[in-house]
């Protein structure tokens, strides 16, 4: 798991779910895309500028026309809403969780 930082959010319409499409800057790891379900929850133009915590290690996967490359980890709040795991302080991208 690595700590990276969104650098574009945008609108995910094909996507089966209510989805964002997000890039992610992980430093030395460099830039990866993600899908994530969190539409319910999080503004495109609050995400920009965000650090979130990744499984970095998983095969790409192919949702509709968009490959998602990383898993952005989030906890369930009671109604299934996704809120999205990221450092107290600010760290550099691409650090490791440990």
């Amino acid at each position: 798991m690595r700590v990276g930082i969104v650098v574009r959010a945008e609108p995910f319409p094909e996507a089966r779910k209510p989805a964002y499409k997000l890039w992610i800057d992980f430093g030395p790891l460099g830039q990866r895309q993600s899908s994530a379900q969190i539409t319910d929850r999080y503004r495109l133009d609050e995400l920009v500028g965000r650090q979130v915590v990744c499984v970095v290690n998983f095969q790409p996967k192919r949702i509709g026309p968009f490959v998602s490359e990383v898993l952005v980890l989030g906890a369930y709040t009671e109604d299934r809403h996704v809120i999205l795991l990221r450092p107290d302080l600010t760290v550099e991208q691409g650090s490791r969780i440990g």
